[in-house]
């Protein structure tokens, strides 16, 4: 039988953690197994996700050159799981997926009503022919990383920490919209990201790298409400694309944030907003290099 080890977890947010399971594989396939149907099942509220689905392919890439061994993603209807005690889930991922190996973290429950831990997991995956390895939480200097710490932070703006707890920039994903024209006027031209696919860092001013067909920019990104202009504008995202020029509406856009340069504010007026803009643009310079 041909080895595969399969991971077990949400795998929202691809970061350190959930690396660290699937590098647990020693150099075998890995399959990250999630469950389809589990958040409506269990009445979750529906969020944006944390990647966005274009963009698991890519990561799971880096992370099969890295480990040497691909990396991949796969599923199992939940309603058909939930049922299931450990043993007979382990015999199912056994018979089902082939699986010769399983990996969970030391914090994993699982089985019908959560009531098996890692433990526990190691003796019903053994009864059912797979070895099964359990990989420490793993932390940094903020603690356990977490999908949920993660998501505080770029709520936060704190998207420095998040990148350490991913283990890379977070990358916002969407495609370029046409926009009210008002960055043109005032000489810093913007593309704004519409149809955005999964989560935004909170409001502010973001030194990014974007890329746009194969190209990585350096851009100011705004994202917020645009209180100068009106008390009640949309949020937006805005990338002022630097040293850029061209007709990019339409196309797909990926913005990496470096670190957030402000906070959104409230200026007097366009003479003050565009003065701060520049000094926003040298900030982002500054911190790109």
């Amino acid at each position: 039988m041909t080895e595969l080890t399969v991971c077990i977890g949400k795998f929202d947010a691809l970061h350190r953690g959930h690396r660290a399971l699937a590098a647990a594989s020693a150099g075998t396939p890995v399959a990250l197994l999630s469950f389809a149907g589990m958040p409506a099942a269990l009445g979750w509220t529906p969020r944006q996700p944390l990647v966005a689905a274009a963009d698991r392919p890519r990561i799971l890439a880096e992370w099969s050159a890295q480990l040497g061994a691909p990396v991949s993603e796969t599923s199992l209807p939940f309603s058909a799981i939930r049922v299931l005690d450990a043993p007979g889930f382990c015999r199912v991922l056994h018979a089902r997926l082939r699986a010769t190996a399983l990996v969970v973290g030391s914090d994993f429950r699982g089985g019908r009503d959560r009531a098996t831990d890692a433990t526990g997991f190691m003796v019903a995956a053994a009864a059912a022919g797979m070895r099964c390895t359990v990989v420490p939480v793993v932390n940094d200097d903020l603690g356990p990383v977490s999908s949920t710490r993660l998501r505080a932070a770029l709520a936060a703006g704190e998207v420095a920490a998040a990148a350490a707890g991913l283990g890379r920039p977070h990358r916002l994903c969407g495609t370029v919209v046409r926009g009210e024209g008002r960055g043109r006027r005032i000489g810093v031209p913007t593309a704004n990201l519409g149809e955005r696919r999964n989560l935004a860092p909170g409001h502010g001013v973001y030194a990014a790298w974007a890329w746009l067909g194969g190209e990585r920019i350096r851009a100011a990104v705004n994202i917020g409400r645009l209180p100068t202009v009106s008390p009640d504008h949309a949020e937006t995202v805005e990338a002022h694309l630097l040293d850029w020029e061209g007709d990019c509406y339409g196309a797909d856009l990926a913005l990496e944030f470096v670190v957030r340069i402000r906070e959104e504010r409230r200026f007097a007026g366009l003479p003050e907003l565009v003065t701060q803009i520049q000094r926003d643009v040298a900030a982002v310079r500054a911190a790109l290099g």
